[in-house]
């Protein structure tokens, strides 16, 4: 079966993350984990050190509240910040849907100016999974026949 939810007990301050190798200032920010190990299994095909930067997933959606400037951070967000106080740029890596381009506005507006943020869309598809699945269709099709 597959399971789609929150376990009892588990804590949004602590979600899927790999830190960059040395220390690093950048920090990519996901919805899920499937789309944080999407994008470093882009960058490892495109032949780049996929271990230079931090990645973190915020393990689902992050819903702000209607007036945005009453919204905080994202717990994980939060967190990974405070444990690494080096980063001070961050690229969104948000879905293409209604609901995380809400979220990818709202955390702009609400981080502290001592970070440079970055909304990077996937080219193709809802989200970096999606991109990840439509480039190695591309690549390798699929034989038909007996």
């Amino acid at each position: 079966r597959r399971f789609m939810g929150e376990v009892n007990g588990s804590d949004k301050h602590f979600s899927f993350s790999i830190p960059a190798r040395n220390e690093c200032s950048k920090l990519h920010l996901f919805e899920s984990a499937i789309d944080l190990l999407s994008y470093c299994t882009l960058e490892l095909l495109s032949g780049r050190d996929w271990r230079q930067d931090n990645y973190l997933s915020l393990a689902g959606i992050y819903m702000p509240k209607k007036v945005i400037e009453d919204s905080t951070l994202p717990a994980a967000l939060t967190q990974y910040l405070e444990d690494f106080p080096k980063i001070n740029e961050i690229a969104l890596h948000l879905d293409n849907d209604t609901a995380g381009r809400l979220a990818a506005r709202t955390i702009q507006n609400i981080l502290p100016p001592a970070y440079t943020v970055s909304d990077e869309l996937p080219k193709h598809g809802k989200d970096i999974n999606d991109y990840l699945r439509i480039k190695l269709r591309s690549q390798c099709p699929r034989k038909h026949g007996r």
